[in-house]
């Protein structure tokens, strides 16, 4: 048994299980960046349509004396 190819063996899985968490690591980042955005456009959308519907509401205050 070649001791320094049972080594370079181990070293390699553990390289390659260390590169796979943090791959996974990217991509829950990216899934939690992807939900936030989405979240904001639907929420600017929101803000937009409401604007749409009612025009004259929060743009101007009228006061009569």
């Amino acid at each position: 048994m070649n001791i320094s190819g049972y080594a370079a063996q181990n070293t390699y899985s553990i390289k390659q299980a260390l590169n796979m968490s943090i791959l996974q690591k990217a991509m829950n980042q990216d899934a939690t960046a992807v939900s936030m955005l989405v979240e904001a456009m639907q929420n600017a959308s929101r803000s937009m349509m409401e604007n749409s519907v009612t025009p004259n509401k929060g743009g101007n205050i009228d006061i009569s004396v």
